[in-house]
């Protein structure tokens, strides 16, 4: 109360003259706002009015065809539009109290990463989730990591050498990399490997821009030599299958290939210090990621854990 003991006059900024101001800048007419929102073209007005007042600041020129918002209008809407948003998100939050968290994730990944690490820790945050749905986006580390930053997916999982440039990044695993042979190969008498022990032979390699594929690269470089390569093709059990019918020799993750070592392919472990690599989680500023998409980024990463069987 004020010191005539009278209740203070409402707040002309609330959330129905925000609404109201937005609809006429969206319909460019105050009779068309009035429509849209079920008010009175008069109230419309009212509103308008104390809003410049209370601003002091004049938000349209009345023009006899309609409005032309000012410069101050634009600055308005933009603050407008953020306000209205954020309440719709805290809507949405608040509502998860009584519901149960709902929605869906949507994460970039190699079809490598996806297949060897996804399927048991999806399994288990579906168990603890059950209304959230994930979808998962098959990308290469590169186009991963432009996902994310374009916001085109909630997060993305990649792989080294590629980083997430301004992107934030949790740690998702270490991984291991042995190489593959098929049964039989020469190589497989011995007990651990060098990149310039298998670079005299064919190689069965990833799609072209994989993580695996520019680290080999790179290292063959590096050695002055090159990788021949006698067949390409996309994820692991493609790669698997090739070495296993006797096309080249290759590299994969350990925890891919030792389980298959009984299937007609021989994992060996690589001397190289690139063969210890690290997988990361990437994405947008925590405050702008769905509550449903946090939940999954903070379930990967706290099962962060070297994978060396």
């Amino acid at each position: 109360m004020d010191k005539g003991g009278r209740l203070p006059e409402p707040a002309v900024m609330d959330l129905k003259t925000i609404r109201l101001f937005v609809a006429v800048m969206e319909t460019g007419s105050i009779s068309k706002a009035a429509q849209r929102e079920h008010i009175a073209v008069s109230a419309v007005s009212k509103r308008l009015a104390a809003l410049e007042t209370e601003l002091g600041s004049k938000l349209f020129h009345r023009q006899p065809d309609g409005l032309e918002p000012m410069p101050a209008a634009g600055v308005l809407l933009r603050n407008a539009h953020t306000v209205l948003r954020n309440l719709a998100q805290m809507q949405i939050e608040m509502a998860e109290f009584a519901q149960g968290v709902r929605g869906t994730v949507t994460i970039a990944a190699s079809t490598a990463i996806a297949a060897n690490y996804l399927p048991d820790e999806l399994r288990a945050f579906s168990l603890l989730h059950p209304s959230i749905t994930i979808a998962v986006r098959d990308a290469l580390s590169r186009e991963a990591v432009q996902l994310a930053a374009e916001g085109t997916v909630d997060f993305s999982i990649f792989a080294e050498p590629y980083s997430a440039g301004a992107l934030r990044t949790l740690p998702y695993k270490n991984e291991k990399l042995v190489a593959v042979l098929p049964a039989g190969h020469p190589l497989a008498t011995s007990r651990a490997l060098n990149l310039n022990d298998m670079l005299p032979y064919e190689f069965v390699l990833g799609r072209p821009g994989s993580s695996l594929n520019t680290i080999l690269n790179r290292a063959a470089e590096a050695a002055g030599l090159t990788i021949r390569s006698r067949v390409q093709v996309a994820g692991s059990e493609a790669i698997a299958r090739m070495v296993e019918a006797g096309h080249g020799v290759s590299i994969l993750p350990a925890s891919f290939a030792r389980p298959r070592s009984a299937n007609g392919i021989v994992a060996r472990p690589l001397r190289e210090a690139w063969a210890s690599r690290h997988l990361r989680l990437c994405f947008q500023p925590p405050e702008s990621m769905t509550k449903p998409a946090r939940l999954l980024v903070d379930h990967l990463a706290s099962r962060d854990r070297a994978v060396d069987l």
